[in-house]
């Protein structure tokens, strides 16, 4: 019996974030001066103000290496001329993660805990979350989610629920370009700009960021950690993003890959290591299918985790008096409140938590 209420419960709150619509609205912030035009790459408009001038200054540049931005061929990348020793651990021509200029940090791209589900969000703040959020919070479910500047100024209060909702908040540059593609003034105003504008909304300097594509590499690698921001990767991608009518894929296909998730949890594939999701916030179907799925890879891992807990970050932020809760405190919080700890007592428990907050769910 409960499994058919579950199952229904799950169709609605997919139906009803299905028919939702992004309504534009004006907020008591104004982003026209001091930060580049919203969905667009920055330009010498930008990099001849003092406050950008400033910022290069500050940025030792012998620590960059001397690498030429990539070409995009046709909206690609061009691999063609690359050599196959991959000297600048670029991470869209093999998946290199181990920087190979000295003095680089490795890029995080899984969680080093057992059984253990990093799950993030990438492209938000979405203007229609609210059903997603409200989910998460049903089911006291923290996430990373990695926001777009330009979405941050365009949509500040959805970035602000955020906050409240104290998921972990990275940075996915300004306008979402392949930064490999890019000067060395573009990717840094790409990186600072987004930063920026969180700060001013949310009140969060944050210290990691995800590339859009995952296109990294050593030169990008370099200025993103001038200004104290830890590459993260992942080591699986849902490819929710490419899901008609946005992409090209149909659901089925999506589901297939949400179900070799699940099958990794349950045959051992993560009994020595946890795994890091790619997932998107980017419009209703990609969140619909978080919602559908997670029940499911809840019962698959021993435990789902925002990124930060899964690394034992702590001071995720440059605030310091902002802390997050630690791998221990944040499975010990969850497994009190019937989280996501793996036996059907806890799911039972979340599952009761989704079921009372029905009503919140679908009323947005």
């Amino acid at each position: 019996m409960l499994s058919i209420l579950l199952f229904f419960l799950e169709t609605l709150i997919t139906t009803v974030i299905a028919q939702q619509q992004c309504v534009p609205y004006a907020s008591n912030y104004s982003f026209t001066t001091g930060y580049p035009p919203v969905w667009q790459k920055p330009t010498s408009q930008i990099f001849n103000t003092d406050e950008f001038k400033k910022l290069n200054s500050s940025i030792d540049w012998t620590k960059v290496p001397n690498i030429p931005p990539r070409k995009l061929v046709n909206g690609a990348l061009d691999r063609s001329t690359y050599p196959v020793t991959d000297p600048d651990c670029w991470w869209s021509y093999n998946l290199c993660t181990t920087p190979k200029a000295p003095g680089l940090q490795p890029d995080i791209y899984m969680c080093p805990e057992p059984g253990t589900w990093g799950i993030s969000f990438d492209d938000g703040p979405n203007c229609t979350h609210n059903v997603f959020y409200d989910y998460l919070r049903a089911n006291n479910q923290r996430a990373t989610m990695f926001f777009i500047g330009s979405n941050v100024a365009d949509l500040p209060y959805e970035a602000q629920r955020a906050r409240s909702d104290n998921h972990h908040l990275c940075v996915h540059t300004w306008s979402h370009q392949y930064m490999t593609t890019l000067t060395n003034d573009e990717v840094l105003a790409e990186l600072y700009y987004t930063r920026k504008v969180m700060k001013e909304v949310i009140g969060i300097t944050s210290r990691c960021w995800r590339p859009p594509f995952g296109d990294c590499d050593d030169r990008v690698r370099a200025i993103a950690q001038q200004l104290n921001l830890t590459t993260i990767i992942w080591n699986l991608d849902s490819d929710d993003w490419n899901m008609v009518p946005a992409g090209a894929k149909q659901p089925a296909e999506i589901d297939a890959i949400f179900q070799s998730f699940v099958d990794m949890g349950l045959n051992g594939t993560y009994s020595k290591s946890g795994a890091i999701t790619l997932q998107h916030e980017l419009n209703n179907g990609t969140m619909s299918k978080a919602i559908e799925w997670f029940p499911k890879l809840k019962s698959a891992y021993k435990h789902i985790v925002p990124i930060a807990s899964c690394m034992n970050i702590t001071h995720p932020y440059e605030e310091t008096t902002i802390t997050y809760p630690s791998f221990a405190e944040y499975i010990g919080t969850q497994e009190n409140n019937g989280g996501t700890s793996n036996n059907n007592n806890a799911a039972k428990k979340s599952s009761s938590v989704s079921i009372a907050s029905y009503s919140s769910l679908i009323s947005r």
